[in-house]
């Protein structure tokens, strides 16, 4: 396929083409997919830049802000989602959550303009309380985005058909962690159900044996990783982050009265982000084990504290587990400390 006729490639180049006539944006984590399906507008993550500077988004923005959340404040101040219908921001994120703040504030005192900004209110405590919140957060989003019920049910029936596709793509990962790095961004950044039949895979490697490679931690702001670890005779053939290709999880079988309610427990039973609940050491043992992982890179940037607090149980699990790991805590956004040439050197002296 050429480079004209690749819809990642058309997507990554130009990710708010699609968005500008009135679609929806959303921000974070746990955003439902089956809602975004059903609105019936063309959708995708807000897109981030990390080659921009951000000198409006650094006036107001703390350090402890993501670089991906300074690039968005940056644009959109700029106007680049003036033609949005409507953004929703996940509060299961710390730093959507504070964003979509910072937008509210300088949208009420003038500053900036844009879209009208949503929030998605989840509660990912296992506890029936919480999911009784979620399914009323859900319902309420619907209803700002004029989603009924039943157009809702056919979008979780589009959602778990693009679950199982997903499914079958992760399954076919082999050499070019790079190509899939990029197809999970495209994915996040567009609705991928219109264009996912048209997708030329890579041809399988051949005979060579590569350092299969699991990144752990952080989402990484391109394929600057994937690269890196490819260029040292490795690939990356999954991810633990919460925008990689695998995030929707898998369909759930389980029935519920309505559709936002099968949406709400779908969204808390998948979760991963930094307020999921769930054992993160045997989490990452279990996603390298899947994958045949012989190494993993855990990555995380310096924003991610609340990931941070796990690194050390999740260190003596990949020993106990007899897994090569690099560990690179408290990491630069852009990977512009030192942190490729580390993994470059660490996927050279892993054996495959």
């Amino acid at each position: 396929m050429s480079v004209a006729n690749d819809p990642v490639d058309t997507v990554l180049r130009a990710p708010l083409a699609g968005l500008r006539a009135g679609g929806i944006g959303f921000v974070g984590a746990d955003v439902p997919i089956e809602l975004l399906l059903a609105s019936g507008r063309a959708f995708g993550h807000l897109p981030w830049d990390a080659a921009r500077a951000t000198p409006f988004a650094d006036q107001w923005l703390e350090s402890s802000f993501p670089g991906w959340a300074r690039s968005i404040l940056q644009q959109w101040h700029e106007g680049a989602f003036d033609g949005l219908h409507a953004v929703v921001f996940s509060r299961t994120d710390d730093a959507s959550q504070r964003l979509y703040y910072y937008v509210r504030e300088l949208q009420r005192r003038g500053i900036t303009k844009g879209p009208q900004a949503l929030v998605l209110d989840l509660a990912l405590v296992p506890r029936a309380s919480s999911f009784e919140h979620s399914a009323a957060a859900v319902t309420g989003l619907s209803q700002q985005l004029g989603v009924d019920d039943a157009a809702l049910r056919d979008g979780v029936e589009r959602a778990d058909a693009l679950r199982l596709t997903l499914k079958q793509l992760q399954q076919q990962r082999g050499a070019d962690g790079v190509f899939f790095e990029r197809l999970a961004r495209a994915m996040l950044w567009s609705d991928p159900a219109r264009w996912i039949d048209s997708l030329a895979l890579p041809k399988p490697a051949g005979s060579g044996v590569e350092r299969r490679v699991l990144l752990a931690g952080s989402a990484p702001p391109d394929e600057r990783l994937h690269r890196t670890v490819q260029d040292a005779g490795g690939s990356v053939v999954a991810e633990t982050h919460v925008h990689a290709l695998g995030r929707l999880g898998l369909p759930m079988a389980q029935a519920e009265s309505t559709a936002a309610r099968h949406v709400a427990r779908q969204l808390t039973a998948q979760a991963v982000g930094p307020r999921a609940f769930m054992d993160r050491a045997e989490w990452i043992v279990t996603r390298a084990r899947d994958a045949q992982a012989a190494a993993v890179i855990l990555w995380l940037t310096r924003e991610d504290e609340a990931l941070a607090w796990h690194v050390p149980a999740m260190r003596r699990a990949l020993q106990a587990a007899n897994l090569p790991a690099l560990v690179l805590p408290a990491a630069s956004w852009r990977a512009d400390d030192g942190a490729l040439e580390r993994i470059g050197e660490f996927c050279r002296e892993v054996a495959p």
